[in-house]
């Protein structure tokens, strides 16, 4: 049995022999439901929003732990989290770090996730402690709704873009927005610049030749209204947070193409011919076999709609020519070694104490046993194939860059 698993018996042992909602009887009080129902509501929201942190059993050692400057909280230290109320562990992941004079590393979630959201992460904290000593209940009239924030409007993104070209390489813009991103903000918690940060979100130490400003800004200003389920949260940046930090993010270019990849860029391809490459299924390219666009496609890759919005065409020139310089995070490849010698490869979906569920380069979903590896490995390589520039002629990956460029969100 796992530590996890341990752990959690030992909790239920713990909390039916000392909680004061059992009834002599034997049954459970509404309070001691409402308790239990808190904490199966807050355990897939710790580990996609926590986890990658203070570790799947809370133990603070999260495999983005140790980029951290400051450690974070070991939330199944019972003697530690005793002393703090209910309320206190909400006003935390409510406001973050900042918000209760902590480490600005930890993020708020006020405005990603609903009050009862919030009130399901107290209980599973509790839980996770064994604590039985703090029963959570949610208050009466607690919102069940997320957050919506603010959307930015075409009118809106058009008076950004012109701030930009105008002011975004100010220097005093520029050294606020390194501020902001590395030590007011909790940006450097799960993104890396220059080998320094964490590793949950892509590294931005080439952010400016990645992206276009309007989507760094678009995105920082409300993460949900562009990918509902990102681990992202909304920290509610002002305008001229987000602003200063993506005219920071936008300087960041690293290197840049080369004089024989440049030459791809210095003619226009034809976009409905870059479509139809993209979708034969029979043809050199084959993308539509990982690459979902509007529907359409598979789910090995990375969702391409907005792809026009997103990503520069020096950026999408990269990674079809030698996608392994920058691999989308959430799609690197593991390589699994099975107790029977088998090797299998594949992008990891899901993982839990018991299994890694992949998705193969066929686009088959796996599912293997943790009893059944051996070894796991994550690889820095990309599942992508790495010999288009050998497949694809110049104009035919002009086409496919062509219509990749008409994939907007806005």
């Amino acid at each position: 049995m796992s530590r996890r698993c341990s752990g959690i018996l030992a909790f239920w042992v713990a909390f039916l022999l000392t909680s004061s909602f059992v009834w002599a009887n034997g049954s459970e009080s509404e309070a001691d439901i409402h308790f239990s129902a808190l904490i199966k509501k807050g355990e897939p929201l710790f580990i996609h929003y926590c986890s990658h942190c203070h570790g799947i059993a809370g133990d603070g050692d999260g495999y983005n732990a140790e980029y951290l400057d400051k450690e974070p909280a070991e939330l199944s230290d019972q003697e530690f989290l005793v002393k703090k109320s209910n309320e206190q562990i909400y006003k935390i992941i409510d406001l973050g770090g900042r918000g209760v004079r902590k480490s600005h590393l930890m993020p708020s979630f006020g405005r990603t996730l609903s009050e009862e959201e919030l009130w399901s992460l107290v209980a599973y904290v509790r839980f996770l402690s064994g604590d039985t000593s703090h029963p959570v209940t949610s208050p009466e009239g607690v919102l069940t709704t997320r957050p919506t924030g603010p959307h930015e409007t075409t009118e809106a993104l058009s008076d950004f873009s012109r701030w930009f070209l105008e002011s975004g390489e100010e220097p005093s813009i520029l050294g606020q927005g390194e501020k902001l991103f590395k030590k007011k903000k909790s940006c450097l918690a799960c993104h890396q610049v220059d080998d320094e940060g964490g590793i949950v979100g892509p590294d931005l130490s080439r952010s400016g030749f990645s992206y276009t400003p309007e989507w760094l800004y678009t995105w920082m200003g409300n993460p949900q209204h562009v990918k509902p389920d990102t681990k992202m949260p909304n920290v509610g940046l002002a305008k001229e947070e987000s602003q200063a930090i993506t005219a920071y993010l936008s300087k960041m270019m690293g290197e840049g193409l080369t004089e024989e990849w440049s030459e791809y860029l210095k003619e226009k391809g034809d976009a409905e011919a870059g479509e139809k490459l993209f979708f034969d299924l029979e043809g050199k390219a084959n993308c539509s076999k990982c690459h979902r666009v509007n529907g359409s496609g598979g789910k090995v890759g990375p969702e391409l709609s907005w792809i026009g919005s997103s990503r520069t065409l020096p950026f999408l020139l990269e990674s079809i020519l030698d996608p392994k310089m920058v691999i989308t995070s959430g799609y690197a490849s593991v390589l699994i070694l099975t107790n029977k010698g088998k090797f299998i490869s594949g992008v990891k979906t899901n993982e839990d104490d018991s299994s890694i569920d992949l998705v193969n380069n066929e686009g088959l979903s796996l599912r293997i046993l943790k009893v059944d590896i051996r070894k796991f490995k994550t690889q820095k390589i990309s599942i992508m194939p790495g010999n288009f520039k050998d497949i694809l002629n110049l104009q035919e990956t002009r086409n496919l860059l062509a219509f990749l460029e008409t994939l907007k969100l806005f």
